[in-house]
This record gives structure tokens, sequence and C-alpha cells, in this order.
């Protein structure tokens, strides 16, 4: 069984702020920066075929991390599909000022994200309909590759998307009730029917830097 494990990217200074990035390009904060070494550590044994990531800074950096930590020293894929959906007028915004700005707009989201159309940002169908693209070509490139791991580093809403679409579940319902943490680690099975569930955003490796 070949296995993909979807990273979400280590911190930035707006995931700390709480702040919406979308297609806003911020690279890791200092706590970002250890987060990637925690998970190039956890990597590190494991006899990876291949990293795929996003093309911006924060993904691009995380995957590198990655990548530097393991012993065969490969070179991340960079995909533009697996990208963060863009979030148009709310990028840099807190949803506090979103709710101030734009009429309660965020709590709105939180309840039903497809219901809100977001000025000026990348339509949600849209946006889930490239991660599917993404995700098959990945797993094609999976399917005829010798070996059985991968890694794809991206962001949250693009793991959200992925989940959504496996598990057949509904997206908004999905959303409410999904965390992913930065640099958590979440777990495909690969079959050749399809790929599974194995588990969602594991964060062991990120106890001590949590301690610290």
């Amino acid at each position: 069984m070949k296995r993909c494990y979807l990273v979400r990217h280590a911190q930035t200074a707006w995931n700390r702020d709480n702040r919406l990035q979308g297609h806003s390009d911020l690279p890791l904060s200092s706590l970002g920066e250890q987060q990637a070494r925690s998970l190039a550590h956890f990597f590190a044994s494991r006899h990876l075929g291949g990293i795929f990531t996003s093309h911006l800074q924060r993904s691009r950096q995380t995957a590198q991390a990655i990548a530097e930590g393991n012993g065969h020293r490969l070179t991340p894929t960079i995909a533009q599909e697996l990208a963060e959906m863009h979030l148009g007028a709310w990028e840099g915004l807190t949803p506090e000022e979103i709710d101030h700005q734009f009429d309660g707009a965020y709590e709105r989201w939180r309840t039903a994200p497809s219901s809100v159309r977001i000025p000026r940002a990348e339509p949600l169908e849209a946006f889930r309909e490239r991660v599917r693209r993404a995700l098959r070509h990945i797993l094609a490139q999976l399917a005829e590759g010798q070996d059985d791991e991968y890694v794809v580093v991206s962001h949250g809403g693009v793991i959200a998307a992925v989940l959504a679409d496996v598990l057949d579940a509904d997206y908004d319902a999905l959303l409410r009730r999904l965390q992913l943490n930065n640099a958590g680690i979440t777990a495909l099975g690969c079959s050749v029917e399809r790929p599974y569930v194995l588990w969602v955003n594991f964060t062991t490796h990120l106890e001590a830097l949590s301690a610290g």
C-alpha cells in the first residue's frame, strides 16, 4: 500500500496573528522554522519517493526542510494547483475585522462557507476543482513510481478539500468540524481503487515545541 502524507505548511506571522492568508505570500515565522525542522526529523527515516508543494513560500520552505532532512536529498516538485484558495478582499484580515468590515460575513462563512461570496476571491467550486486536478495528477505519479511514501505540502483549505472528496463528505459540514494545525500531518492510503484516510492532523512531533 502506498501512502501519501498531506502536510499543512508551518506557521507564518499571519498564522500567529490569526490573519487569513490565501495567496498572500509570507515566509515562515521563527516558530514556523522550528516546526519545519520537526517535520524534517519526523520524515528523516522514511523512504520518500517524492515531495510535492504549492508555489507559495510558506509551503516551499516547509517542503524544502523536509527534503533536506531526508537522506535522499529530494527536490520538491512545485504544483501551483496546490495553492491555498485566493481569499480576495479578506486576505490580511482577522475574523473580527472581516465581520466588522463585511457585516458578519466571516461568522456566516464558518457556518456555511459555500453560501458566502468573498469580494474578488476565487470561487469555491473553482478552487475545489483545481485541488481535485492536483490530487489526480499526484496520485497518477504515485501509481507509476516504485516508492511507497510521498509527501504533499500545502494549506489547510487544500487538505480540507481533499478530505471532503475522499470521504464523500459535505464540505461545509466537514469544515466546521475539522482542525488542521500548522505542520500537522494527515495521511492517506493510496490503493488501486481510490485513496482513503488513515489519520488526520497528527501533531505529536510538535509537542516539544509546545512544551518549550
